[in-house]
């Protein structure tokens, strides 16, 4: 038998949890002069080592009849009270009374059930020492603070992490990181600890505070497992948000932060005088409000388009480039020739349930590219749904070019850094499904638009407030 030395027991116990695998349990059963107490131990999803454990007396275990009178029922509750987890678990038997013919007989028992269990003597109750152990183990995974990059050429956030602590990292390690601080929301600046085990963190801890706005030096302590303490920011509480809640609150822009945009404006130009005239004044505004807040960052086309002419004699009004990659100004100068213009009569009598949507999605993916690395909007304001590239259940004429409205609009999407947004002259519950896939970021009516609310939700100006729920790396650091 060992010899009864706390730290040989201490050291044994650490072992056996430091090869304890995600999956495992470790078995730890107490023989004392009271009875026997169980401990099970595994590790959660964050690698914690977590535990739980339950007793049984003597007395308790013999039944009312004595400890001699059923050795076999005796035995078999000595077994059911020291149940490990499964047959292949590891299992050590820590015998803490020397002088119990009880306990004598009961580690006998539990070292037949269980013949490659180690077995420790210990002069004292080990519950503190598993604490111990517990408390003192090393870090299984790398914790890891969640903070915010904002890229250079986008100025769009994006979440990654910042390593605290590596793997074998023991309580007492300290680190320090530089962070900025933005204004947060009601909850205040999360300082979430994450572990990795995959492509999705695993959620260790989260702590928030009201920090104001500035640059912070941070330093995280490992306490314990699971437990990160930090110091030099306000004081901390407990923050109930999950991951998805504060990965939803991550703003697309930060405040002030918008970067170069290509705007890239469609207006439809058949139909009633009036409906064109508020088209193309809704189009003025969306160029008036990016441009406030861009300023020479903004760059802007401006396309019209009409509807397509069935008729040889009467020649369709293509679609027109009035503007392409140009000042903000000199946009609405173009506009205001479209203006002066009107609405467009030319080739009638035109289709009057369809119109040139798919030519100017044609000459919009044409002109754009895909080398570009802008940021690029493609607004279309209008009503009509576009023609079929053939003949089809809708009953609207096909595209005399064969040009496919729905295949010009995924290249669109699948474009770097490029968004889709409309105005049409219908509410959202009655427009053309065709409408809401060219409105996919976002859908506006025409006879109600949030011009400053429809120019944030396609990334052009920053939405006010914003706020940020984690801090930022300070790459000055």
């Amino acid at each position: 038998m060992p010899e009864p030395d706390r730290d040989l027991s201490r050291k044994a116990i650490a072992q056996a949890l430091a090869d304890l695998a995600d999956t495992d349990h470790l078995t730890l059963v107490e023989i004392a002069a009271d009875g026997v107490t169980t401990f099970l131990l595994h590790r959660d999803d964050n690698g914690r080592p977590r535990g739980r454990s339950w007793s049984a007396t003597w007395p308790g275990l013999a039944g009312e009849r004595g400890w001699d009178a059923h050795p076999a029922e005796t035995r078999e509750a000595v077994l059911r009270t020291a149940r490990a987890a499964s047959s292949t678990a590891d299992v050590i038997l820590v015998a803490a009374s020397f002088a119990d013919p009880r306990a004598e007989q009961a580690l006998a028992w539990l070292r037949a059930a269980h013949p490659a269990a180690q077995v420790l003597r210990a002069e004292a109750p080990i519950a503190a020492l598993i604490r111990e152990v517990i408390a003192d183990d090393p870090l299984t995974r790398s914790y890891e603070l969640i903070v915010v990059l904002v890229d250079p050429d986008t100025s769009r956030p994006r979440l990654t992490s910042r390593q605290l602590f590596p793997l074998g990292s023991r309580p007492g390690a300290r680190t320090r990181v530089a962070l900025r601080c933005e204004a947060a929301g009601a909850h205040g600046t999360a300082f979430a600890v994450v572990t990795w085990q995959g492509p999705k963190p695993r959620l260790l801890s989260v702590q928030s505070a009201p920090v104001a706005p500035g640059r912070y030096e941070v330093t995280a302590e490992l306490v314990r497992p699971g437990r990160v303490r930090f110091t030099g920011l306000p004081a901390l509480s407990p923050d109930p948000r999950g991951w998805d809640q504060l990965v939803a609150e991550l703003p697309d822009r930060p405040a002030g932060g918008i970067g170069p945009a290509h705007l890239v404006c469609a207006v439809e130009v058949c139909g009633a005088d009036d409906q064109v005239a508020e088209r193309l004044s809704r189009a003025r505004q969306m160029i008036s409000s990016a441009s406030g807040e861009l300023g020479g960052l903004l760059r802007v086309s401006l396309l019209a388009y009409a509807a397509h002419s069935y008729d040889p004699s009467a020649p369709e009004f293509p679609v027109r480039v009035a503007a392409w990659e140009a000042g903000a100004g000199d946009a609405l100068n173009a506009l205001d020739a479209l203006e002066e213009r009107g609405a467009v009569a030319r080739g009638y009598p035109y289709h009057p349930h369809a119109a040139q949507l798919e030519d100017m999605l044609a000459v919009v993916v044409e002109r754009l590219g895909r080398a570009d690395p802008t940021p690029a909007v493609i607004l279309t304001v209008g009503g009509r749904p576009p023609h079929p590239a053939r003949t089809d259940q809708s009953r609207i004429l096909p595209c005399p070019h064969r040009h496919d409205w729905r295949k010009l609009i995924t290249a669109l999407r699948q474009r770097q850094n490029t968004v889709l947004g409309a105005i049409c002259d219908q509410p959202a519950d009655q427009a053309h499904q065709a409408w809401h896939r060219i409105g996919t970021a976002a859908l506006a009516h025409l006879e109600a638009v949030d011009v400053r609310g429809l120019a944030a939700d396609l990334g052009l100006v920053a939405p006010s407030p914003v706020h940020f729920p984690f801090p930022l790396l300070d790459e000055t650091e």
